[in-house]
Order: structure tokens, then C-alpha cells, then sequence
């Protein structure tokens, strides 16, 4: 693979460049060397190496005391813990990032707003990530910088969506595509698509969902973006299980798993194998259920993902229920209240640990609807 060749030649190339900066003892680029190896693991989807050596990279900084820079590499540090499933490390290091820069009187760039404001739409604290989200609007708005503002009208948009506020979410959505339609950012356009696809499923206006995940499917394919074919698919499997189309459910997710499984996106694995689990229970397969549903229970384990612990519990119970085994249905929906719980500590104590930090104030729940300009009514992200 040609893709792949060219990371190794840059691996290669900046380890022989790491070398010489520690051999001359020069620190700023041997942090520069060391953030920009774990950049090229980040783009491997190699998660874990890359947190090693953004570790190295954090701790090189410190003992020179480049602050600037160890805010930049905290974000991206944080960023791999979140594509990692690890919200709560993920939270810390941008947290901590923000302290950096506003304690050293530094600028804050959008895209660490739009980081956090991701991070607490993954918690369930919408407010919060509104919240960031607004921040992000201003500072993109005020540097008229458009695409970046048309990324975070689309952050916006997602979050409405999981408010169930779907008239917000498909004004924010479609502003976001009229920018990147100006502009030409086809990519980005492209999982616009996928958010209107998305809000229309939840919605339950499936023809209309369909249309815009497959405009999504078909440019992620001509580009080869792996990741956001694996996670088209797998919301195409969800969609045909909710209009009962199990067959074509599966293929989806079949699909979503192959690719999955080729560029080892964890969550998404998961996903989809807690969404083939529960297709079984319709053919009343318990036995092909339960072996769906131990794989995505370890990997959620490993991830710390109380979210899919707690979805994956109530399966495990439907599943227990199906055999007559009441006692362990029981048990199973216990354990899927216990995760619910978890996750809503987490977001409370995401929200206590910002608080303590003066990122946000105690009146956010009460935050205003981040309207867009005179309206009636995704994702930058950094690497530097």
C-alpha cells in the first residue's frame, strides 16, 4: 500500500532526525521530532504508540519549560485518548491544555474548544458541549475563518441532534453545507451528509436518511477514508434494523465490521458488534448473540466505555430473558443501571473538574441556544 509506504518513510525519516537532536541535545526539535512521530501513529490509528511518544514528547517540554508547545501536544495527546475510548483521560488533557494557555495568557485556538465540546457530547452533557462549541462559532467567526466555522456549525448541529432538537440541528447542519459547498471542501460536506443522515433516522424519516448516508458512503469510499466508510456502514446497519430489514441490516454491518477490524477502530467494533448481537436475538439466536456480545464487552472493558458497558448489559439481559434465565436478566439490567450511573458521574465530575478550573460557570444548564447569527430558529480537530 502506497498510503502505508509513505508513513514508514516518515517514521523513518524523523527517528533518524530524533536521534541527531539527542545526540546534539537540542530539545526544541527533539519535542518537535517526538510530537511529530506520534502524529504519524495518530494517522496509523495506532492510538497507543502515539500516546507514547506524545508521553516522551510531554516530558521533554517540561524540563524546558516550553509551555506554548506542551498545550499544543496536551490537546493532541487528548485527542488520541479520545479516539481511543478513554473520554476521561481524553477530558484531563484538554482541561489541562486550556489551563496552559490561559494561564500563560496564549491564544486558544478553536480547535480545542471544539475538542472539548466533542468530549462532552460523547459524555451526554449537552449543555457543556454547546457551550464549547459557542466558543469555537465566536473565535472562527471573529477570524473569519469560514471552513473552520462551517466544521464547528456542524458540531452544533451533531449536538442538537442528540438534544432531539432537529429542527436546530438540521438549520446548523445546512448552513455548515452551504459554507463547505462555496468552498468546495467536498470532504467536509461529506459528513455534513452523514449528520443529516443521522438527524433524518432520528427523526424516522428513513428514505430521507438513506439518501444522504449514501451520497456519504459513496465519496468516503472514492477517497478511501476507511474510518468514516466503517462508521457509515455501521449507522446503514442500524437503520435497516430499525425498519426491520434484518438481511440488509446484517450486510451493513458485515461491511462495517471487515473494515473495522483492517484499521483497527475499537469503537466501532464495538458498535457493530453489539448491533449484530442484538439482529441474532431477532432470529432468536441466543448462542451467536452472547458470542457478539462477550467480544464488544471486552473491548468496552479495555476502553473504559460505560456508554457501550451500558448498552451491551441490557442486551446481555434481553438475550438471558429469551432463554428463561430471569435471575441473569436481572442481573444484566442491573449492571446496565450501575454503567448508566457511572457515565452520568462522569459527566457531573467532568463538569465539577472544569468548574474548579474556571473553564465554565455553574449557570450552564442554563445556557442559551448558540443561534447562528439572525437564523430563526464536525470536526477540527488539532494536530499541530
Amino acid at each position: 500500500c502506497r498510503l502505508s509506504s509513505n508513513f514508514e518513510a516518515a517514521l523513518e525519516y524523523y527517528q533518524e532526525a530524533l536521534n541527531l537532536y539527542k545526540k546534539l541535545e537540542d530539545k526544541k526539535g527533539e519535542t518537535r521530532t517526538l510530537n511529530a512521530i506520534a502524529n504519524v501513529y495518530y494517522s496509523l490509528s495506532n492510538f497507543a504508540k502515539a500516546i507514547e511518544y506524545y508521553d516522551e514528547c510531554i516530558y521533554a517540554l517540561q524540563s524546558i519549560g516550553d509551555l506554548a508547545f506542551e498545550a499544543t501536544v496536551l490537546t493532541n495527546r487528548g485527542l488520541s485518548y479520545q479516539q481511543n475510548g478513554d473520554l476521561k483521560a481524553a477530558l484531563n488533557n484538554y482541561l489541562e491544555s486550556l489551563s496552559i494557555s490561559k494561564s500563560n495568557g496564549s491564544p486558544v485556538h478553536y480547535a480545542l474548544f471544539n475538542n472539548l465540546g466533542i468530549v462532552y457530547l460523547e459524555t451526554g452533557s449537552y449543555y457543556e458541549s454547546l457551550m464549547y462549541f459557542t466558543e469555537a462559532l465566536k473565535k472562527t467567526m471573529a477570524e473569519k475563518n469560514l471552513i473552520d466555522e462551517s466544521f464547528t456549525l456542524a458540531n452544533i448541529g451533531r449536538t442538537y441532534i442528540y438534544m432531539e432538537d432537529f429542527s436546530n440541528a438540521i438549520t446548523y447542519l445546512s448552513e455548515a453545507m452551504i459554507i463547505m459547498k462555496k468552498y468546495g471542501n467536498r470532504q467536509a460536506e461529506t459528513q455534513v451528509f452523514a449528520n443529516l443522515g443521522k438527524a433524518y433516522m432520528k427523526m424516522r424519516c428513513f428514505p430521507e436518511a438513506i439518501k444522504y448516508y449514501n451520497r456519504a458512503l459513496k465519496y468516503y469510499k472514492e477517497i478511501g477514508d476507511k474510518s468514516s466508510v466503517d462508521h457509515t456502514l455501521c449507522e446503514l446497519g442500524e437503520l435497516y434494523f430499525e425498519l426491520n430489514d434484518y438481511k440488509t441490516s446484517k450486510q451493513y454491518f458485515m461491511d462495517g465490521l471487515e473494515v473495522s477490524q483492517k484499521i483497527n477502530d475499537v469503537m466501532n467494533i464495538v458498535r457493530i458488534n453489539s448491533g449484530l448481537a442484538k439482529l441474532y436475538l431477532k432470529f432468536n439466536d441466543t448462542e451467536k448473540a452472547a458470542s457478539y456480545l462477550s467480544i464488544a464487552e471486552k473491548l468496552a472493558e479495555t476502553a473504559k466505555s460505560y456508554k457501550d458497558l451500558s448498552k451491551i448489559s441490557k442486551i446481555y439481559s434481553d438475550n438471558y430473558s429469551l432463554t428463561g434465565n430471569y435471575k441473569e436478566a436481572k442481573q444484566c439490567m442491573d449492571r446496565h443501571y450501575k454503567y448508566l450511573e457511572k457515565l452520568n458521574n462522569l459527566a457531573e465530575a467532568n463538569k465539577i473538574q472544569a468548574l474548579m478550573l474556571g473553564h465554565i460557570k455553574d449557570t450552564v444548564s442554563h445556557v442559551e441556544p448558540a443561534y447562528y447569527l439572525n437564523l430563526s430558529k464536525e470536526i477540527a480537530l488539532s494536530k499541530a
